[in-house]
């Protein structure tokens, strides 16, 4: 079989079934790669700038569906409350956010269980460095990002002072000992509180716009993923596209052996309708081809033990001196 294998024209076979081989198993991979990647569903109407009141009630959790719209909001920052939250990444590069407090004048009066007015924590921008946070501004400052899913409270014993793990309301709340939304806001711009938001054609937030204090830069977050579930579909054509490799392998073999076994067993594989003849001498079959008016022997067939023998008729020459053909 090995024999039968290293043909030219097994190999050739080989050669394209490998090549066919890799193809699926590339788009199986594809696929793969496909069902295992989040999808982030893009709402359109969550990138126009609303009112943070309309979006989210004071003392309310901040839902799924609540989240990532972008709002704006009015109030006063605390400077004393900044801190920092370290490993946050811009552009590839490990750096901090710089989070503080901002108060919502008359919030209390939306929620019966404040005692004071609501605040809420702002990640104002990035920095590479702690020293390089500003300090917040002073004066009514309007504030305009993205609303975001307040996170969950991490250990700080690793954290140097002034610094915290995580973005946790919960946590900032009894930092800052005061009432906070259950949320935060990461900034794409600020300004002046009796100046509306910068915003652009669509009622995004302008690109231009950007946070108050140097060395501060923007926020870049996106939507975020809402769906995280393997994709079924996907996967099924990934197990398919291997399925379909192992099978150009499988055709390959079965090429291989069938040639094998015509070699081992030609008398199964012999087929001729007309008249064929048995040559003793030459030990092989062969045939009177009535249109060239000569003898062929069945070169492709060896002897068969047992194998129908006939004799020529006697008008007829011997085959000695006729042509081998297939």
């Amino acid at each position: 079989m090995l024999k039968s294998a290293l043909r030219p024209r097994s190999l050739a076979f080989l050669a394209v079934a490998l090549l066919v081989a890799v193809l699926f198993v590339l788009l199986s991979r594809w696929q793969l790669n496909a069902s295992l990647t989040s999808t982030t569903v893009a709402d359109p109407s969550k990138d126009r700038v609303s009112n943070l009141e309309s979006v989210v009630p004071p003392g309310e959790a901040t839902t799924a569906q609540q989240a990532d719209h972008v709002v704006t909001a009015v109030g006063t920052y605390r400077p004393e409350t900044t801190v920092l939250v370290p490993g946050r990444l811009q552009d590839g590069v490990s750096g901090y956010w710089v989070v503080t407090e901002l108060v919502l004048p008359e919030s209390r009066q939306r929620w019966d269980a404040a005692d004071q007015d609501l605040g809420i924590a702002v990640a104002r921008g990035w920095v590479a460095s702690p020293e390089d946070a500003p300090r917040a501004p002073t004066g009514e400052i309007r504030v305009t990002g993205r609303l975001m899913p307040t996170d969950s409270p991490l250990p700080s014993q690793n954290t140097e002072r002034g610094q915290v793990a995580s973005v946790a309301s919960a946590q900032l709340s009894n930092l800052w000992n005061a009432p906070l939304y259950s949320g935060y806001v990461a900034a794409f711009a600020e300004g002046p509180g009796e100046y509306p938001a910068p915003l652009a054609d669509d009622g995004t937030v302008a690109a231009s716009a950007g946070p108050l204090g140097a060395g501060l830069s923007r926020l870049q977050i996106d939507q975020q993923p809402t769906d995280t579930s393997v994709h079924a579909l996907n996967l099924f054509y990934a197990v398919e596209w291997v399925v379909f490799a192992g099978f150009a392998i499988f055709l390959w073999w079965r090429f291989v052996r069938d040639e094998h076994l015509r070699r081992e067993n030609p008398e199964q594989y012999f087929y001729f309708d007309g008249d064929y003849f048995w040559d003793e001498s030459e030990q092989s079959y062969y045939y009177w081809d009535a249109q060239d008016q000569r003898y062929y022997y069945f070169d492709d067939q060896p002897a068969v033990a047992g194998g129908q023998q006939r004799t020529p008729p006697r008008d007829t020459p011997r085959p000695d001196n006729g042509a081998t053909h297939d």
